[in-house]
């Protein structure tokens, strides 16, 4: 079975000095919510992104959340500590690409991504739980069509996941805003647009040291704050990309100490 569910609750990015080889649109955009927020880059040529924390921090995974990177593009990631490269992803693909068993010649482009009905591309580096004070991200993919680099949000930090996983039962709820009227001629219009969704899972098997960890870091940022949800992760494929995105949590949050050493908890999360 791959790995189990995975929080990144405290964003590190958001607390960061920033630095980018290019600004068309300020990277300091990456540490504010919102669809409209996006560093841009001025051209495709490569691009360093450089967040220098307040001081050493454990780190397990970064995300690019809502890139514009094709899949003949590149991310490298390293984390740094007084200087010093600690870890080094080396350049991997951007997006994931359709499979050679399910693309079709002459109808899909040749590296075109597995992705796109989703309304964020996301590239997501996962590691062994690192100490570092700072971390870079290289970006490469000359021949973008757009004609420049861009990412909407960037999440860094040291995951939360359980030893347990969440139970059988996940809800993932696509929620369309669009909504159906009647005119007078009793025709059907639709109006509105837009979606999000909504992840709902329970964790009933939490032993005291995970519902420790989960009470003081959902407690810590509350409802307000965004929060990196994967569901699967490193599960590949539309599963896990379907159930990762960023979000606030939408309910209260409580628990349920059902017996001895054992705690549930049901929480849903919000996409932004």
């Amino acid at each position: 079975m791959s790995a189990n569910m995975r929080l990144i609750i405290e964003n590190l990015h958001d607390q960061a000095t920033l630095s980018a080889s290019s600004q068309a649109l300020p990277i300091a955009y990456t540490q504010r919510s919102g669809r409209s927020y996006v560093w841009r880059s001025t051209d495709t040529s490569q691009q360093i992104i450089t967040a220098t924390l307040p001081g050493p921090r454990p780190i397990s995974g970064v995300v690019l959340y809502g890139h514009n990177l094709s899949g003949l593009g590149s991310v490298r990631v390293e984390y740094l500590l007084s200087g010093n490269v600690v870890y080094d992803s080396g350049e991997k693909i951007a997006s994931e690409l359709i499979p050679l068993g399910t693309w079709r010649v002459g109808i899909d482009p040749w590296g075109g991504q597995d992705l796109t009905e989703l309304p964020r591309v996301q590239s997501t580096t996962w590691t062994a739980e690192r100490i570092a004070d700072s971390y870079r991200i290289t970006l490469d993919n000359p021949d973008n069509a757009d004609g420049y680099l861009q990412v909407e949000r960037i999440f860094a930090g040291a995951a939360y996941s359980p030893v347990f996983n969440v139970s059988y039962g996940v809800s993932l709820e696509w929620q369309d805003f669009a909504e159906h009227q009647r005119t007078e001629g009793n025709s059907l219009r639709t109006i509105g647009e837009g979606s999000a969704r909504l992840l709902t899972f329970n964790l009933d098997y939490l032993d005291r040291n995970d519902m420790a960890k989960l009470s003081r870091a959902l407690l810590r940022v509350g409802k307000r704050q965004d929060i990196y949800v994967s569901t699967y992760p490193e599960w590949g494929g539309f599963l896990e990309a379907e159930h990762a995105f960023v979000a606030r949590r939408k309910s209260n949050y409580g628990r349920t100490h059902n017996r001895v050493e054992n705690w549930q908890s049901q929480i849903a999360f919000e996409e932004v």
